[in-house]
């Protein structure tokens, strides 16, 4: 067949399945890494003329009188390519099947900082965590989670951005590597105080693609949350005689605290007595707020000391013996 009418019948055909059409590519879809190699098989149950358009600029392949035929690249680096099995017969007509090809990167890099924020976050206040997708394709399969990791290492997903997201359905020809930027919105709280931030991106490209999906995370983002004074003490305390009164308060920046007693500023006690029981306030401040706590105490005896015990026992013993004898004599 000369090239000229090759062209002419590449140039007429169009995708799609005929009546008659018993071509079958194998496999039905590939997902290959930009670079990599990629290959797929074309067979017919006759033998036929038959070919392969890989896509534009690459030159066409065929066949004539054959069953099977082969499409290979070296190092695939065409990002919308499609080829397309066709088969030409003259009882059958013309037939075409094309082979769905996802060509992907993996991310270059992945970062998070916050937005317009530095240093220590408040309690309370909002802020903005930016996990930063460099260079990464196809982007509409892109899954980005934000993870929280607490001070005893407990890891806790925050957020995960869906796939196929409304921004990227306006455009599904986007193929190429992109930048890409993800939010998730916070408010933190005393117990974030030196927990981690970090976001990870994960290609998910289907049951064709690597398994497990590739996944990339970003370095881990120290966090310090500015907290008011928080008391971790009940509102009443059972103290021994001769022990001292503590009471727990958290805060950062650490909190200076205050001890009152009837309107008295005082020092607790260290070595407490019947007359220190009562009741306390405590007011704990930082530049953040300030808390106050009402605390009853109450003054434990000690335990009786175990050689009186054992005295106490023993005369009633004798007491009782005593008795008998003296019922026994008379």
């Amino acid at each position: 067949m000369h090239t000229l009418s090759l062209l002419l019948i590449l140039h007429l055909l169009k995708p799609g399945v005929y009546e008659s059409c018993s071509l079958v590519v194998s496999p039905a879809g590939l997902v290959v890494k930009y670079g990599a190699p990629a290959s797929a098989n074309c067979t017919s149950d006759t033998v036929t003329s038959m070919g392969w358009e890989p896509s534009l600029g690459e030159s066409p392949l065929f066949g004539t009188e054959v069953k099977e035929l082969t499409w290979r690249v070296d190092s695939l680096t065409d990002w919308n390519i499609k080829p397309q099995c066709f088969e030409i017969s003259e009882v059958g007509g013309q037939c075409a099947r094309v082979l769905k090809v996802t060509v992907y990167k993996l991310p270059d890099r992945v970062s998070i900082r916050y937005v317009n924020h530095s240093g220590p976050v408040v309690e309370g206040h909002q802020y903005s965590l930016h996990c930063f997708v460099q260079n990464t394709a196809p982007i509409e399969h892109l899954r980005v989670t934000f993870f929280k990791v607490s001070t005893n290492g407990e890891r806790t997903v925050l957020y995960t951005q869906p796939l196929n997201n409304d921004i990227h359905q306006l455009n599904n020809d986007m193929r190429q590597p992109v930048n890409e930027s993800y939010s998730l919105q916070f408010s933190p709280t005393s117990v974030d105080d030196g927990a981690q931030w970090f976001c990870s991106a994960m290609l998910d490209l289907g049951p064709e693609g690597p398994r497990p999906p590739a996944v990339m995370e970003s370095d881990r983002l120290n966090t310090t949350v500015h907290f008011a004074p928080e008391f971790s003490c009940s509102a009443k305390l059972e103290v021994r005689a001769g022990e001292g009164l503590t009471c727990d308060v958290r805060g950062n920046p650490l909190p200076s605290v205050t001890w009152l007693r009837d309107g008295q500023i005082l020092t607790p006690p260290t070595h407490l007595s019947r007359e220190d029981a009562g009741n306390y306030t405590l007011m704990a401040l930082n530049r953040i707020g300030r808390a106050n706590h009402t605390v009853e105490v109450e003054v434990l005896h000690g335990r009786v000391a175990r050689g009186a015990s054992c005295q106490a026992a023993g005369s009633a013993t004798v007491a009782v013996l005593l008795h008998q004898l003296i019922h026994w004599l008379y």
